[in-house]
């Protein structure tokens, strides 16, 4: 059995931790493997390191040297020496057996990273689910798809509760600085570790309780629209062939741009520009991550396979 690491990432988080602490260790515990449950906290500007010690005395707290979000966890994982990495947001509760279904995929050589089912905090709606890439009015887009609740394939695991061969994420260098500070940097991961030939599943037998978005509260609706838009696009630009339908992504991205103006938020004509002009600035650096229609089309083939 490989051993395993809970790597909980916290930034002011103990209001998050109350909850989440008790059911992690449960988890642990409760698993028949070696484990071991770790706050890797982000610079906290309260006490949480001192609470979670004098609270948890066996949870361990690594202090990351700054505060640098889920990009924290690739300086975390060259130094831990645990087969298995399972990255946490601090906005969740466990489910006492959430363990064993995960690391069970992982005994395979070339699973990549397995995630959980979740629901929203109230248990009240499945809000988790196998991704698929689909490519409408000139755009690739992916969505989690809360119906299909069978293990099989995905495109990515989401960076908030998924667990992963550390070795492996270290190969890749873990989350791309490209995607900074947050947003689609786990769609990419995953997307290169499909491409070395690693397997991606959903596993909806581990289950997980998340408080959407709670760890992003200081931030305001539209700025959290702005770099998911920022992301999503510098996605589309720097790894999937966009050849096709180019006449029906302009006409698409000029309804978007125009409905942007006509609405409060205006999202896109605030950030399309910005994005595109950062990206013309440093996509040279980033064309090792193109990917041609054919081997595109192999990897979907890939993940449309029976798991």
């Amino acid at each position: 059995m490989k051993s395993v690491c809970l790597a909980i990432l916290n930034y002011n988080g103990k209001k998050h931790l109350e909850h989440l602490l008790p059911t992690a260790c449960a988890a642990a515990k409760k698993f028949s493997g070696t484990s071991a449950v770790v706050v890797l906290d982000n610079q906290s500007t309260n006490d949480d390191v001192a609470w979670i010690e004098r609270e948890f005395p066996s949870v361990q707290t690594v202090v990351s040297p700054k505060n640098d979000f889920l990009f924290s966890y690739n300086w975390f994982a060259a130094r831990r020496t645990e087969d298995i990495l399972v990255l946490l947001n601090n906005d969740l509760k466990l489910d006492p057996d959430f363990l064993a279904p995960l690391v069970r995929h992982l005994q395979t050589a070339d699973v990549f990273s397995v995630s959980a089912r979740s629901y929203d905090w109230e248990g009240t709606r499945i809000t988790s689910g196998p991704v698929r890439l689909e490519f409408k009015n000139g755009f690739y887009n992916w969505e989690f798809d809360p119906e299909h609740q069978q293990t099989c394939y995905t495109l990515f695991t989401p960076g908030g509760f998924m667990a992963l061969d550390r070795k492996k994420f270290v190969e890749l260098r873990g989350f791309n600085r490209l995607f900074a500070p947050a947003y689609c940097e786990d769609v990419d991961l995953c997307f290169r570790a499909w491409r070395r030939g690693w397997r991606c599943i959903y596993e909806p037998d581990s289950v997980v309780w998340h408080r959407h978005q709670a760890t992003w509260s200081t931030y305001s609706i539209d700025s959290l629209n702005s770099l998911e838009l920022r992301n999503l696009l510098l996605m589309q630009w720097s790894t999937f062939p966009m050849h096709r339908g180019r006449w029906v992504r302009l006409w698409s991205l000029l309804k978007l741009l125009v409905g942007s103006l006509a609405t409060r938020s205006r999202v896109w004509i605030k950030t399309y520009p910005a994005t595109l002009a950062y990206w013309l600035a440093v996509r040279e650096h980033y064309l090792w991550m193109k990917v041609d229609a054919r081997e595109l089309e192999r990897i979907l083939s890939r993940i449309e396979a029976a798991c």
